[in-house]
């Protein structure tokens, strides 16, 4: 069946042109939006499951969720409905892979840039908390990744909310073994925003080591280890990871959520103080050696250019900031939240987390966060989690701030 439906029409306007990926109980299909040409993502429920009320329920489940979760981490929902006893959800089509594919692709990451993609993750973890939304299938598999680097969750099929009714599965064991808390593998019911965060830190650690923390030759080992076994030390299995990183795991991955982070909010926090000791290690390497052994190293080479020094300047008082680290935050410190920016710009049409300047080799850029009042460059409204170049002497605004940027 599922073969003969590529050129079909589903809901009377979205044609499917291609499959993306299969599992037990959809199909997701690429789309074209036959009323204004534009590319889609269809999840198209099994029509032999289309009598499983409880599968049914589940999927409807979904698309309700997904129409109150508006965050630029969470894939975004256009529509859904019914079309022949077929049951469909239309999503925004993200060009991009899953994180378990740079996974297996790249081996273990960098971790700036493992420590980003979990940052937002939770960003868009946060925004289901705050609709007391819990997804509960956090795995590589569900994290997408476009082709700007921003991080999309997908699949809230097993997501459970407040007012949502218990279903008659939902104290059985649905989700990855891999990712799953304790809690979670021993009573469905039990799963809160903590357990979420600890699927994440189990992502995060697999994407510094390559693996999971708990592996077994079944579910059930697994699901075991997770209980009863303590967490590994994860700085004994990667050299160079920063110490802080093993209080961060024994937390994150503690047996019972009461010893864990306790919101998205906390656990952001934490994994900002990983960056910025990150930054700090990254920097220290990149010292250059005493001069006695310099001396040899540059023997008979040409002396190099030195290299030029970046800050961007708030126009209305002067204040300099020298954009001293690969990737810095522009934003407005907020103590309550645990958000400290490196940029402060203490004016409230900026927001928390606005953009983005990042410094990459020598370019310097600058990328929108999504900001309500927006990011400008040199009057230009730039689109958001898109990355543009910086030259001496652009004016960005953030907000109402306006600020120059000077490379010299």
């Amino acid at each position: 069946m599922n073969g003969d439906m590529i050129g079909r029409v589903i809901g009377g306007r979205y044609k499917l042109i291609d499959e993306r990926g299969r599992g037990n109980f959809a199909t997701v299909y690429i789309a074209r939006d036959l009323e204004n040409n534009r590319i889609r993502a269809v999840k198209v429920m099994h029509l032999e499951l289309s009598n499983d009320g409880e599968l049914i329920a589940r999927f409807e489940r979904e698309a309700d969720i997904l129409l109150n979760l508006q965050n630029p981490h969470v894939v975004r929902i256009v529509d859904f409905g019914n079309d022949g006893n077929m049951h469909y959800i239309v999503m925004d089509y993200i060009d991009g892979q899953s994180l378990k594919y740079y996974m297996i692709t790249d081996g273990p990451m960098e971790l700036l840039r493992a420590l980003d993609y979990t940052i937002q993750i939770v960003d868009g973890l946060e925004a289901a908390y705050k609709q007391q939304v819990v997804h509960r299938d956090i795995k590589p598999q569900n994290i997408l990744i476009d082709s700007q680097g921003v991080v999309k969750i997908t699949d809230f099929g097993l997501a459970r909310g407040r007012d949502t009714p218990t279903l008659t599965q939902s104290n059985v064991f649905m989700g990855t073994a891999y990712y799953i808390s304790p809690e979670q593998a021993e009573n469905g019911r039990a799963a809160d925003t903590r357990s979420d965060l600890y699927s994440v830190a189990t992502v995060l650690f697999e994407m510094l080591t390559g693996h999971p923390p708990y592996q077994g030759e079944t579910a059930v080992d697994i699901v075991i280890k997770h209980m009863n076994e303590r967490v590994p030390l994860i700085c004994r299995l990667r050299t160079g990871l920063p110490a802080e990183m093993d209080s961060f795991m024994q937390k994150a991955l503690a047996k019972s959520p009461a010893d864990r982070y306790a919101t998205p909010q906390e656990f952001i926090v934490a994994l900002q103080q990983l960056q910025e000791r990150a930054r700090v290690m990254s920097t220290e390497k990149r010292v250059a050696p005493p001069p006695h052994e310099q001396k040899q190293v540059n023997k008979g080479l040409p002396k190099s250019t030195p290299q030029k020094q970046a800050r961007i300047v708030v126009i209305s008082s002067g204040q300099p900031f020298p954009l001293t680290d690969d990737l810095m935050v522009v934003g407005r410190q907020d103590p309550n939240r645990g958000i400290y920016p490196q940029i402060n710009l203490a004016d409230k049409t900026v927001g928390r987390q606005h953009a983005y300047l990042q410094n990459h080799q020598g370019t310097f850029t600058v990328e929108d966060l999504n900001a309500l009042n927006k990011t400008r460059l040199n009057g230009v409204t730039l689109t958001p989690h898109e990355k543009h170049v910086l030259k001496d002497g652009d004016i960005l605004r953030f907000g109402s701030v306006e600020a120059r940027f000077e490379l010299r």
